[in-house]
């Protein structure tokens, strides 16, 4: 009830100020809200006062129109001046009067004209009326595409209008385009010309008939369409292809560049077309995304095509860069691959078809597989489909910097470890063994912490990763016991099992603890390392981070939860005697915050005392430590040495005194 007492009275609106020969738009826009977007139309008869008529429809109640298609010249009339005075000394007005007056002769009340329909002085207007261009354009029943500067249609490629950015939706959207020359004689229309347009534009003809759908052309072949095009300002050779794309975005005027870097990431939204990054160019300040649809120049033939299998995940930007599964197989040892993306290229050789795959090279910027950065963005590879094998490119989910952020850097000169178009040609004479890799080549590369090897082996499908050498160590065992960060982190990353064990059972947590890796040790915790592995040496992580004075990895290791009461085979020393022994302060300080025992005994040597007993070897601020937290007893070793008798014969007088001093009793005997 109430949307129709609004529409009644925007009737009553209209008619009022229509028949004042007063633009009604602006009237309305001010007496009513919007419940919907709003076009303004041109009435194609002019008023009784010789004024033109701009209308203002809700979308659910548009009238039949036609529209125009045509390049702006420095004259054109405006919304604000159609009906101001000078306004018919203006060159642009006599187009608006011939537009209205074809129209007219073709039976439509209503036209849409840019210059005058859209109050350009309102940045919202401005942007909501170029988001719905390509929908006008589409709704319009006729268009009528003005080529000012030719007079025949023979000299059709010669016209300015195809040059120009926002002519390539006029062009497509509407359901009928009538071209007319100079005179505004019809040259013919799209049916009719479609051979000629598709020619000089690159668009197949079935997509200007109308009998193929847009989407049907990949997001490259659409990106070709603009490639050759212009506009007067560089924001707009993007903005003018949202609706190719069907997408919207905000209109920032002044943001350059970034334009079309945006438009770009609003695509990855809804589609997972790769050849999006199917371009070729020398500015590769984008990353993965061009800089300009110039990049597509070469691009027209690229259609979609999956040659390696399913890619489940979509597009997703951060800022870090495009993620994405992709097919990857690296291609020398300085971190070069080759990405594959799911698109082809149709050649056609002699007659005969010659599909190629396209990959594009890329470079891992630190031999994790996390990060890479696109190299050698002058050209792409093609790769013959019959030869093509997929099994060499595993999709895997990684990061290619890309996006605005990379926009916005300098352009600096190559630095040294830049890979070279030169090297580039190198590497494609280069052909791996895909088939059979040795076993023992991953080996031989993490034991010589060759990173670059590991990298370019890992990068296979069919390398074997827990490959041991005689010592029962594998890549990951070896990389963890010799501190290769980058080669453990990519061993992960490929699945690798973290609880082998060489044929002392020790473990990669176990040989990183011990050699004092504590990244690595962080690294392994954080993949759900064990932190007591089966050992039968008794020999545990923490045990051996303490035997080593690792402070930093005790502390890692007992944040996890490490148990604190075990020990070794060999001397059953629990961690405290170990730490108390070899005098590391900062170790006991962190067990004994623990609530470790005090107490426990050295079995091997027949109840050996408490690590005190250690400490009295001349670590006087341990057994300071040790007093203060229990009262220690009295306890013999074989040898029946109490630590007051071991301080004293080590000249440990300190000490002495200091378990004197705690009442520490003197049991002693020689030995029989």
């Amino acid at each position: 009830m109430r949307l129709a007492a609004l529409e009644v009275f925007t009737d009553c609106l209209r008619l009022h100020y229509s028949t004042r020969g007063i633009k009604s738009t602006i009237h309305i826009q001010d007496e009513i809200s919007r419940p919907t977007s709003t076009m303004r139309l041109l009435n194609t008869c002019l008023s009784d006062t010789g004024h033109f008529l701009i209308q203002e429809f809700f979308d659910y109640e548009l009238p039949p129109y036609a529209i125009l298609s045509h390049t702006w010249g420095e004259e054109e009339v405006t919304f604000q001046e159609i009906n101001a005075m000078g306004a018919k000394e203006k060159s642009g007005y006599n187009k608006i009067i011939q537009c209205c007056s074809v129209a007219r002769a073709d039976g439509y009340k209503y036209v849409w004209i840019d210059t005058c329909c859209i109050d350009k002085t309102s940045s919202a207007e401005l942007s909501e009326a170029i988001n719905s261009m390509y929908l006008w354009y589409q709704k319009s029943e006729l268009c009528y595409a003005i080529l000012a500067d030719i007079q025949s249609e023979d000299e059709i490629y010669k016209s300015r209008w195809l040059t120009r950015g926002w002519t390539l939706q006029e062009l497509i959207a509407p359901s009928r385009v009538i071209f007319l020359n100079e005179r505004w004689e019809v040259l013919g229309d799209r049916a009719t010309l479609r051979d000629k347009l598709s020619k000089y534009t690159g668009i197949p003809a079935g997509i200007l008939s109308g009998e193929e759908d847009l989407e049907t052309s990949s997001v490259a072949q659409r990106m070709s369409w603009a490639a050759k095009r212009q506009t007067r300002r560089v924001e707009d050779r993007a903005y003018s292809l949202m609706g190719i794309f069907n997408v919207n975005m905000p209109l920032i005027y002044g943001e350059g560049e970034n334009a079309f870097i945006r438009l770009q990431e609003e695509i990855m939204r809804i589609s997972d077309d790769q050849s999006l990054f199917a371009w070729v160019s020398s500015d590769d300040r984008g990353g993965l995304l061009a800089t300009s649809p110039a990049a597509f120049t070469q691009s027209h033939n690229i259609v979609r095509f999956n040659p390696v299998g399913s890619l489940d995940s979509p597009f997703t930007v951060n800022s870090r860069g495009v993620h994405l599964d992709i097919g990857f197989a690296g291609i020398s040892v300085d971190g070069l691959g080759l990405a594959i993306l799911n698109c082809k290229e149709r050649t056609c050789t002699q007659g005969n078809q010659q599909d190629k795959v396209i990959a594009i090279y890329l470079k891992d910027l630190d031999f994790t597989m996390s990060q890479f950065k696109r190299v050698h963005s002058e050209s792409f590879r093609l790769n013959n489909l019959e030869t093509f094998r997929p099994v060499e490119y595993p999709v895997r989910r990684i990061c290619v910097r890309g996006g605005r952020t990379m926009l916005m850097r300098k352009r600096v000169a190559a630095k040294q470890d830049e890979i070279s178009p030169e090297n580039i040609h190198l590497y494609d004479q280069v052909k791996l063994p895909t088939h059979y890799i040795d076993p023992a080549a991953l080996l031989v590369a993490t034991e010589a912490g060759i990173k670059g090897g590991v990298w370019l082996l890992l990068t296979r499908s069919n390398i074997g990763i827990e490959a041991t050498n005689l010592n029962g160590q594998t890549p990951l065992s070896l990389a963890a016991e010799n501190g290769q960060e980058c080669i453990v982190h990519m061993l992960l990353q490929r699945g690798a099992s973290i609880e082998t064990k060489n044929s002392d059972s020790q473990t990669p947590l176990s040989l990183a603890a011990a050699n004092g890796h504590g990244r690595i040790v962080q690294m392994l915790l954080e993949r759900g390392a064990a932190t007591e592995p089966d050992n039968p040496n008794g020999q545990t992580p923490l045990s051996l981070a303490v035997e080593n004075g690792h402070e930093d990895i005790v502390q890692m290791l007992l944040e996890r939860g490490a148990e604190i009461e075990t020990k070794d085979q060999w001397g059953k020393k629990t961690p405290l005697a170990l730490a108390a022994a070899k005098g590391y302060g900062g170790i006991v300080q962190m067990l004994l915050e623990k609530g470790v025992e005090t107490e426990t005994k050295d079995l091997l040597w027949s109840k050996k005392t408490p690590a005190v007993q250690y400490a009295a070897k001349g670590h006087g601020r341990i057994v300071r430590k040790l007093l203060e937290r229990a009262g220690v007893k009295e306890a013999n070793d074989n040898w029946l040495y109490t630590p007051l008798l071991e301080a004293t014969q080590n000249g440990h007088e300190d000490i002495a005194k200091m378990l004197s001093d705690a009442k520490v009793k003197i049991k002693h005997s020689m030995l029989r």
